[in-house]
């Protein structure tokens, strides 16, 4: 069987309120050429097909588009599942139409049994070429029904062996003995990437391609996975990547950048030539970017020197800008850039202070602080921590206070940021 693993569209983000439906217009045409090139029977999208889990309306007439797209052409399975980011309501509400249109969409899991996440997968001529299992991002409480009870293992490593298990039953039953290959999908954080130390268990998610972790259930082993399964098409990650060295297990990774720290790494498609009992023939094909993300950082007098080279570089497509500075006090960064800006072909769209050791409650003074842009999320917060304490400095009580408070932050900042997106 032949197919394609994508993920992590992030359909209707606007990072930094850049315009990206260009650039996904022009993605969704190369994608649907690449199905048709390499011959697709089947198209599997592995979560976070949205942004937001109410996306602007051309986000979804975008994605409606494409499905349609599809349907003339080689390509005739398409697996869809919701991620964190998705609303699985709003994924699952067309269910019905599109199950005759032969799309698979399981947005939400829910109490469903886990034998409607399985499903034969079929060619042009109606032959049955491979199984799906559609396993979509899991919520903590929907998890809690497959906790193996013998087991001595943690929560998170408990139910999802118990889950995936169950589902591999069911597909490994709907396969009733035939030669053809199941693929599983997933939407989570899994441990042991491809091109991490052997030790690291994945604490280091920003720095690898991540925004966040999926709720508070921390990474999960490849060990989860039955080894029946032929392959297992995983989203969340934004970069490609294989899970313990498992060629069956992989990350696609986001077509798109998605932040700045994402720029100078290369974007995929994964084209998959695959057989049941064997290892899967995987192609990485590097996706086309519109538009060209870079992030400038330093001293300012370095800076603007990068700035200079970057004005004076050849224009080969629309540029957006990040500047990370260091930390100066009584320095307004947009005063200083300001003739260095001026006309230049690219936009800075993005301007951070990197306070690193230096963040003190001074930061909120209006001498020092220009605009709340310059500041993260997270150093607002920290601030606002510091400020309730009377504390001059960061200290380890301010940071045990802050990471205590970590997940409810983030999630009253995406549901502002929600909040936002609805009323544009």
């Amino acid at each position: 069987m032949r197919f394609i693993h994508t993920a992590d569209w992030h359909l209707g983000n606007s990072m930094h309120d850049i315009d990206r439906q260009e650039e996904t217009r022009q993605f969704l045409s190369w994608l649907k050429d690449r199905i048709v090139e390499f011959g697709t029977e089947c198209l599997v999208v592995s979560g976070d097909i949205f942004d937001t889990t109410n996306p602007p309306l051309e986000a979804r007439r975008q994605y409606f588009r494409f499905l349609a797209s599809l349907l003339d052409t080689c390509c005739k399975n398409i697996v869809l599942i919701g991620g964190n980011h998705d609303s699985g309501a709003l994924l699952d509400a067309p269910r019905d139409l599109l199950d005759v249109l032969n799309i698979q969409m399981v947005g939400s899991f829910g109490e469903r049994p886990v034998e409607e996440l399985v499903k034969e997968l079929t060619d042009a001529n109606g032959k049955v070429v491979g199984i799906s299992a559609a396993v979509p991002y899991v919520r903590e409480p929907e998890l809690r029904r497959f906790r193996l009870e013998e087991s001595t293992e943690d929560f998170a490593q408990s139910t999802y062996k118990g889950l995936y298990s169950a589902v591999y039953e069911a597909a490994e039953s709907l396969r009733a003995g035939r030669d053809i290959p199941i693929v599983a999908t997933g939407h989570l954080y899994a441990s042991k990437l491809e091109g991490r130390p052997e030790n690291d268990e994945g604490k280091d998610a920003k720095e690898h391609g991540m925004r966040d972790i999926v709720g508070n259930l921390g990474t999960i082993p490849v060990s989860v996975f039955p080894e029946g399964f032929d392959y297992v098409a995983l989203g969340h990650i934004h970069y490609t990547t294989m899970v313990a060295q498992n060629p069956k297990v992989r990350y696609s990774g986001s077509p798109f950048v998605l932040g700045f720290d994402e720029a100078k790494i290369p974007h995929h498609i994964l084209e998959i030539d695959l057989k049941k009992d064997e290892d899967p023939v995987v192609l990485k094909i590097e996706t086309p970017q519109h538009f060209k993300f870079v992030r400038v950082s330093g001293t300012i007098e370095n800076i603007i020197m990068q700035l200079n080279q970057l004005k004076s570089a050849p224009v080969e497509k629309p540029t957006k800008v990040e500047v990370v500075f260091d930390y100066t006090p009584g320095v307004n960064i947009n005063e200083v850039l300001a003739s260095v800006l001026e006309g230049a072909p690219f936009e800075v769209v993005s301007k951070k202070a990197n306070r690193a050791d230096a963040l003190t409650a001074d930061s909120f003074s209006d001498d020092t602080l220009n605009s709340v842009d310059e500041l993260s999320d997270e150093e607002i917060f920290k601030l606002l921590i510091m400020s309730r304490a009377g504390a001059r400095e960061m200290n380890d009580s301010i940071q045990k206070d802050y990471d205590s408070f970590r997940d409810l932050i983030m999630k009253v900042v995406e549901e502002v940021e929600n909040e936002n997106s609805e009323g544009v």
